[in-house]
């Protein structure tokens, strides 16, 4: 039986406790939300729906997935920044998040300030393709035509800044050419346009470009990254076909806001390392043309501001800004 004074004890106990302490429950223990900047389809919705389905199973709460795409990925990322620190909406992105601080002259949000990494689970190289019956059969072609006469070989992308044209200007960097860049306003616009023939080489995730190899209306020359892709090991990479030490990759990754609890954040990056480690994660990325790429948080704090930098040179290097 409690007495008036244990009672009157238990409150003034409770009362000294910080705020909120008294309040807390493991998380999860409501329903989760995951935002995706980018639209349905693509290969970030595809990877956080596989990733979630996987989170939902293992919390026992439902994980709903929402896609908020639009201004290269900074509409939903804008949604998070202003939610409450606590884990519970989770930011499903791109690499594509390193660039805005560089591409934008002002943003409502902070990209590095205003979020917390959480977990990458994979990584989408960039290819470089042409139309089937292109005379370009490597990628020194393009490059000899690109020295013989400079801005007479067009590439495609989806979008000034896109990771897909900052490969491109790596590239032409590395390589000491110019070529003539055509953006478009998506991904399989720019793959649609190369198969046309309308632009004569195009840079862009394998998403968009698969489907028209299995279609026979491109070819890959190369991957972006500094080693085959499994999903596609008959291809060379860009270091392969002359270009030295040449890497990109946009990662496919998870950020909660900045303030949410360290607990959190480890519970949440812990799931997901082991959901992106099943067999069943792994069979989706090589369908999907993607890598599997794992890291957790500790290793993202210490990878993400060397991404940032990185991100930040191509973008002056292209000489491009976002409009407002």
């Amino acid at each position: 039986m409690i007495n008036r004074r244990s009672f009157t004890a238990a409150l003034a106990g409770a009362a000294a406790l910080p705020l909120g302490t008294h309040a807390q429950a493991p998380f999860p223990s409501q329903p989760v939300r995951a935002i995706v900047s980018n639209a349905p389809g693509t290969g970030t919705d595809i990877t956080a729906r596989a990733i979630t389905k996987l989170l939902a199973a293992k919390w026992n709460v439902p994980v709903f997935v929402e896609n908020k795409a639009g201004a290269g990925g900074a509409l939903g990322t804008d949604f998070v920044a202003k939610t409450t620190p606590d884990g519970y909406n989770i930011l499903f992105t791109t690499g594509g998040h390193y660039s805005f601080p560089a591409l934008y002259e002002k943003l409502a949000f902070d990209a590095q300030a205003d979020f917390t990494p959480v977990a990458q689970f994979a990584q989408a190289p960039i290819v470089m393709f042409v139309p089937a019956d292109s005379p370009f059969k490597t990628v020194q072609d393009v490059i000899e035509a690109s020295k013989k006469a400079p801005n007479s070989v067009s590439y495609s992308s989806p979008g000034a800044g896109t990771s897909s044209h900052l490969a491109a200007v790596m590239l032409t960097t590395q390589a000491g050419i110019r070529m003539l860049h055509v953006p478009y306003k998506s991904a399989s616009q720019a793959a649609l346009e190369v198969a046309s023939g309308m632009a004569q080489v195009g840079f862009n995730g394998t998403g968009a470009v698969l489907p028209l190899v299995h279609a026979g209306k491109v070819r890959i020359l190369a991957v972006s990254s500094i080693r085959r892709s499994a999903s596609l090991p008959q291809v060379p990479t860009m270091d392969e076909s002359g270009l030295k030490g040449y890497d990109f990759v946009t990662a496919i990754l998870a950020l909660v806001r900045s303030g949410t609890p360290a607990g959190v954040v480890d519970t949440i990056g812990a799931a997901m390392t082991e959901a992106a480690a099943s067999d069943e994660f792994k069979k989706l990325c090589l369908a999907q043309g993607l890598d599997v790429a794992i890291q957790g948080p500790a290793e993202l704090r210490v990878s993400a501001p060397k991404e940032f930098a990185k991100a930040k040179r191509l973008v002056e290097l292209a000489g491009v800004k976002a409009p407002r």
